[in-house]
């Protein structure tokens, strides 16, 4: 009795916890690494799928050898369930793990292809168990029995654990270490998990475990979409420091890095004359045309009102000079092609971080400000154009 109650207790934590995770996923920033709607819906379906097995393996354990037809029908029922639902979470998991390391929304489609027709082919195995006994039996006394090909079902289930080392070994994204090693965390402790649930049937082991991971990952995700700009979708000051300061510490002969400060010439021009509403359009523009100009690792962010600021990881003068030519012709393109009552133009001051020449960041960005201030006094600023 106080086995089945502690077995409640834990099911109930673990649903409001994991009901918890889910409510951090509902607001969502239009872009951003972690807060794209494709990796938070990887992360939802494995809430959802962690839930599912949460319930149906510990009301089939506290159900088991428990007397009435009714019961029995139940007892089907939640291990159908059970397996069918099975390999979700560890797919969800590899996928949301590449989607976070790789961030290449085509390669992780692709990787998911084979990993759904194996959760698939695990479902549909599940779903003509109760009449085949291939994974699992329910006796005329109500106590469950793994199935006659429960060993190969075993064998798929840890092969999946070992491939979600993958995304891990060979992602080309190295997040912050929090996030990186919440990610190595689960597949390690499923391992072990895994192991001693197999061996000693009726322990709550793994679900639990992963409803820690997961709210480990919601604390991630809402720890990144507090660094994300809430109208462009790229970062905000507050993660643009974070990562000046963390570039400026690991810099050396071999890990250089340099900086673009950007200010949008004329915003006053188009927010006075037609309206915030365009003027927020024009912030928008600007954050997909520096996108689009920019490199998978490299920094895009919003340094406040019409102000922007990149930084290029690993990088050297040719290449910082490269990116500035990219964002000329991306404005230029922009303003060719969009269909816009307004044209940009950007005022641009950039440099590589040299620790010799400034002694703090902050010289380093004031001496980029004037630059870009340099450049914006050279020129006059851009009239606001007819609608196309």
């Amino acid at each position: 009795m106080i086995e089945t109650l502690l077995r409640i207790q834990i099911i109930l934590i673990c649903l409001l916890l994991l009901i918890v995770a889910y409510a951090a996923t509902f607001w969502r920033p239009p872009f951003g690494v972690v807060g794209k709607p494709f990796t938070l819906r990887l992360y939802q379906r494995f809430i959802i799928s962690t839930a599912i097995m949460l319930v149906s393996d510990g009301l089939g354990c506290i159900l088991d050898g428990k007397s009435g037809a009714v019961v029995h029908i139940l007892m089907i029922v939640l291990y159908t369930v059970y397996y069918s639902f099975h390999t979700v979470p560890i797919v969800c998991y590899i996928l949301y793990a590449d989607g976070q390391l790789n961030r290449n929304p085509e390669r992780t489609s692709k990787l998911g292809k084979p990993l759904w027709i194996i959760s698939i082919a695990v479902a549909t195995t599940a779903l003509v168990s109760p009449f085949t006994g291939w994974l699992f039996r329910i006796n005329a006394e109500n106590v469950y029995m793994r199935g006659d090909y429960f060993i190969l079902f075993a064998i798929v289930q840890f092969t999946l654990v070992g491939l979600s080392f993958i995304p891990l070994l060979t992602g080309k994204h190295r997040p912050n270490p929090k996030v990186y090693w919440t990610l190595v965390f689960f597949p390690s402790i499923s391992v072990i998990g895994g192991i001693i649930q197999f061996m000693y049937y009726g322990l709550l082991v793994i679900w639990p475990v992963t409803t820690v991971f997961l709210i480990a990952a919601a604390l991630n995700i809402q720890k990144a979409q507090m660094s994300i700009d809430h109208l462009t979708g790229i970062l905000n000051r507050m993660s643009f420091d974070e990562n000046l300061e963390q570039y400026a510490r690991s810099t050396s002969q071999h890990k250089k890095f340099g900086c673009i400060l950007m200010d949008l010439d004329g915003f006053k021009n188009i927010n006075d004359t037609l309206g915030h509403y365009i003027g927020d359009q024009a912030l928008e523009d600007i954050a997909d045309i520096l996108r689009k100009a920019t490199g998978r690792d490299d920094v895009v962010a919003r340094y406040g009102g019409d102000e922007f600021a990149i930084l290029l990881p690993n990088s050297d003068a040719d290449r910082l000079r490269d990116a500035v030519k990219r964002i000329e012709r991306e404005i230029e393109l922009f303003n060719q092609m969009a269909r816009r009552p307004y044209s940009l133009a950007l005022s641009m001051g950039y440099s590589m971080y040299n620790p010799k020449k400034f002694i703090t960041t902050k010289d380093f960005i004031a001496y980029i400000d004037a630059a870009m201030y340099t450049h914006k006094r050279s020129k006059l600023a851009p009239k606001i154009s007819e609608p196309i």
